[in-house]
């Protein structure tokens, strides 16, 4: 007994008559009224008996023929699950992400956005910073990046998403608050809370260069992974950090509040990557354009010194 046995019976069944059913299936009606006598003989019961001019199902084929809908059911849904995770329409997508954005950057419109588009598809987002993403995109492991760095080689595509200027974000009450303008001369005898070196690198070195080009040391008195401690010991007036200004209305609804620095210049950006062999799937394609779809406008002005380029430089960092 083979599958298409199971097709030809389905369909006999459903017309009630050979000659129909041989037109539907675009075969010849002896053949199939051949093979039809075949599967009653190899299954020892009689599945079809005759009614005026056509046929009608045995007791027997009645029970025959929903057993066999739902074997082509269940093949046919196997078949296209297979090709569904072969063409990247079904299966599980994993996502890498770096700490820190998914609150305050465009990873969760992107994520809305794909669901949308691909419902079927499972999703899963793992923490890692930028470097392990590349190599976890290279390894194919995972089929997409989100971080704070662009990647320099060929292999992997990207596109920036974000780029927002770098301020403080403080305690209402704190006393640089009170100030008109804040420089970073005021900032010497504060004490700084960052996320770890490891991390942000970069930022740690565009911080620490941009101070020392204003005759200014900061003192970074702790490295807190998580960002909602972070937050927490700004908000109560312990100490100050520094974020970009798309945490500003973020900010305000926490009791604290975000303020520029005059003399810093350095742009924070976010980079969704990928392996560019890739970009054809169709899980990929779906998440580069939905990418493409929240991406909101990049503001001009990155280069306005050299801190905010090395900032958006396209050089891995270090690690």
């Amino acid at each position: 007994m083979e599958l298409r046995h199971l097709r030809y019976f389905v369909t006999i069944a459903e017309e009630q008559s050979f000659r129909r059913a041989a037109d539907r299936l675009h075969v010849s009606q002896s053949p199939l009224s051949r093979q039809m006598k075949d599967l009653e003989e190899e299954m020892g019961v009689a599945l079809f008996e005759p009614e005026g001019r056509g046929i009608k199902l045995t007791t027997a084929g009645k029970t025959f023929a929903e057993r066999a809908r739902s074997i082509l059911a269940s093949v046919d849904a196997a078949v296209d699950e297979a090709k569904g995770i072969a063409e990247g329409r079904l299966g599980t997508v994993v996502i890498g992400f770096e700490t820190g954005t998914t609150f305050m950057g465009a990873l969760l419109s992107l994520v809305a956005a794909f669901r949308r588009r691909t419902p079927r598809l499972g999703l899963q987002l793992l923490p890692m910073s930028s470097v392990e993403q590349w190599a976890a995109l290279r390894q194919g492991t995972i089929a997409f990046g989100y971080g704070a760095y662009a990647p320099t080689d060929d292999v992997l595509g990207h596109l920036e998403m974000t780029r927002d200027r770098l301020g403080l974000l403080l305690s209402p009450y704190h006393r640089l608050a009170g100030l008109k303008k804040i420089r970073l001369r005021d900032l010497e005898t504060e004490r700084v809370l960052l996320q770890p070196r490891q991390l942000y690198p970069r930022l740690h070195a565009d911080l620490i260069t941009a101070a020392y080009e204003q005759g200014v040391t900061l003192h970074v008195t702790a490295e807190v992974i998580d960002l909602e401690a972070l937050m927490a010991l700004v908000a109560i007036g312990d100490a100050i950090t520094f974020v970009g200004e798309n945490i500003s209305d973020l900010a305000s609804q926490t009791s604290m509040t975000w303020r520029p620095v005059e003399d810093l210049h350095i742009h924070l950006s976010e980079f969704v990557t990928w392996r560019a062999k890739d970009s054809g799937t169709s899980a990929v394609r779906a998440l580069i354009e939905s990418a493409q779809e929240v991406r909101p406008p990049i503001k001009s002005g990155a280069t306005a010194r050299g801190a905010s380029m090395r900032s958006n430089t396209r050089r891995p960092p270090k690690r």
